[in-house]
């Protein structure tokens, strides 16, 4: 007897091409597999496993569950622990069949694939947070159900103690993006603030290009040395919750993987019984060309760029990656103390890129800063915790290894676009991962400068 035909979604499909490419790629002669080959057909198995023989099921327990809910003439009358125990199981059947389709979406967003849309940035969120209340059969889900006034929403959560600002260019304009995987990341943060305040969140979104989210939280905060483990897979902030407030969702992991894919960031900022505050970038979609006027519309457009060093290539290198971004930016190079000396004293320059050995890049700095310009330090034979202090002492803007000379312009962006502590803490933010594999695990307390000790400069830094 032959199966039944299925309709498959955007999400079957995309996994069940992963499977197929997978199983016809290999040659058809015998091969022997690798220990992580093997691990990844079993997790390709897996997914198979989970799409086929899980959304079914999943469906007709909450289509049952529902019509003993909702259609009594049909089923007949509960009492009121049957009607309880019925919700129960309606209620997490949702949040089971959210988990799957969570899986889905972020495996859709490592595949590049999103829904173009335009939508209220406010409805997303009123979405997130009505799923959130929902699914942890939270009173307060149905009185907010009953708010249709986005003013009466807010001013509902905020008896709540849960406070949402939003400002800048998405407050009365719509946000282009796939607005089913915003949600899913707002439902987490939201979930993950919810479990662990001691009493007040708060949600800020604003934005004129990219949407900027932070999600806070009045909780125990992070433990010590747990920042690097935060978005690993079960990682928490202990053995014992402080709610019994159930997970929902991949967690932050999930978010981490998807921001990712989106081209995005996400940090996280804590102290030990200080609470907690997630911040994401996430940029619009856009098609090519609007990506391309977006490029030229970078900050570096129209600035004067000294670059020092004594190795040419590095120079050539450094001009090639600038005038990528801003063509019309003006970049001067220097190859000896002498030049770059004369340069300084005689240029306004917008920004100074000044390497370290070989030209006195340090006696350079100091007279670059005397003269109140902006400067990146760019290293490679002096990258060490001592060095890095020292610029920052100096009032050096930035400090770069020479292997991030390919992606060396963002980093420029920010030297020009924050002040001089908002703009350290950015770049210990990108920075710090790798200075961890680069230097002792001391690194930090030889600088004098312990990662933790950054979040004092939080509030400075909106």
């Amino acid at each position: 007897m032959c199966s039944p035909l299925r309709v498959f979604d955007r999400g079957e499909v995309v996994f069940l091409k992963r499977l197929r490419l997978w199983k016809t790629a290999a040659p058809k002669k015998e091969i022997r597999e690798t220990p992580h080959e093997s691990a990844c057909a079993q997790k390709e198995r897996l997914f198979e496993l989970l799409i086929h023989d899980l959304r079914g099921p999943l469906s007709i327990v909450s289509t049952s569950a529902n019509h003993l809910l909702q259609k009594p003439e049909i089923s007949g009358p509960l009492t009121e622990r049957q009607r309880l125990a019925v919700e129960r199981i309606s209620r997490n059947t949702r949040k089971a069949q959210n988990l799957l389709q969570e899986m889905i979406e972020l495996f859709l967003s490592e595949e590049g694939l999103f829904k173009e849309e335009n939508f209220p940035i406010t409805n997303a969120l009123r979405t997130s947070i009505l799923d959130v209340l929902d699914w942890t059969n939270s009173k307060d889900g149905e009185a907010q159900l009953n708010t249709e006034n986005d003013e009466a929403f807010l001013s509902a959560l905020k008896c709540r103690d849960i406070s949402v600002e939003i400002s800048g260019k998405y407050y009365d304009h719509p946000f282009c993006h796939d607005s089913g995987k915003i949600q899913q990341i707002l439902r987490n943060l939201v979930s993950n603030a919810l479990k662990y305040r001691s009493r007040w969140i708060r949600i800020t979104i604003k934005g004129e290009r990219d949407l900027l989210i932070s999600v806070e939280d009045d909780g125990p905060g992070l433990p010590s040395n747990r920042e690097d483990t935060l978005f690993e897979r079960f990682a928490g902030w202990s053995d014992k919750k402080p709610t019994d407030l159930p997970g929902l969702g991949l967690g932050l992991m999930g978010v981490k993987a998807m921001v990712d894919a989106m081209g995005g960031e996400i940090s996280v900022l804590s102290c030990d019984r200080a609470g907690t505050c997630f911040s994401l970038r996430i940029p619009p979609l856009h098609d090519r060309k609007e990506e391309n006027e977006m490029v030229q519309s970078s900050v570096l457009k129209g600035k004067t760029i000294l670059a020092v060093d004594d190795e040419p290539d590095v120079l050539a290198i450094l001009e090639d990656e600038i005038k990528a971004t801003c063509p019309d930016c003006k970049f001067d190079r220097a190859t000896t103390y002498e030049e770059a000396a004369k340069k300084l004293k005689s240029t306004d320059y917008d920004l100074v890129v000044l390497d370290i050995m070989g030209v006195r890049g340090f006696d350079l700095l100091d007279l670059a800063v005397s003269r109140n310009l902006k400067v990146a330090m760019l290293t490679a034979h002096a990258l060490s915790p001592e060095t890095l202090k020292r610029a920052f002492e100096m009032k050096a803007r930035s400090y770069l290894p020479k292997e991030k000379l390919g992606e060396v312009v963002p980093f420029l962006e920010d030297v020009l676009t924050y002040e001089y502590l908002p703009g350290w803490k950015r770049l210990f933010e990108k920075m710090k991962g790798f200075f961890d594999q680069k230097f002792e695990t001391d690194w930090e307390k030889k600088t004098g400068m312990n990662w933790k000790e950054w979040t004092r400069w939080k509030e400075s830094s909106k």
